[in-house]
């Protein structure tokens, strides 16, 4: 295929991964079921602000440096404060090959107001 042509993509360029988003209480609901709620706050905010029961800390430098301790296969959902950071590290991640990524829309803002419980 001549390389300029529609459809040509450059050596090395990956395709964009699509990542489903789900709202707060079907991720509760998946969490009870072992899906890994990854709250991709910074440590500090996760510590001081609370944080949605069962969730671990997987800041975004962690996920640049591919330093999550998460399982490629795991069933993974992504939360921040209010559902603008966590799509941008949801994307990373499944572009890093962890393949089953999902976003929560609304964040632990969403989370609280769903009255879903909070560990502080």
């Amino acid at each position: 295929m001549w390389p300029f042509s529609r459809g040509a993509k450059p050596a090395g360029v990956a395709t964009p991964v699509e990542v489903p988003t789900i709202d707060v209480k079907q991720a509760f609901a998946r969490s009870k079921r072992g899906a890994k709620l990854v709250d991709v706050r910074s440590s500090r905010e996760f510590a001081h602000s609370g944080h949605p029961k069962g969730a671990v800390s997987v800041p975004p430098q962690l996920i640049k440096k591919d330093q999550t301790g998460l399982g490629r296969d795991d069933d993974i959902l992504v939360i921040c404060l209010s559902g603008h950071r966590s799509p941008r590290q949801a994307h990373a991640l499944a572009g890093m090959g962890f393949t089953k990524v999902t976003n929560v829309h609304g964040g632990l803002m969403a989370w609280k107001k769903a009255g879903l419980p909070v560990k502080r």
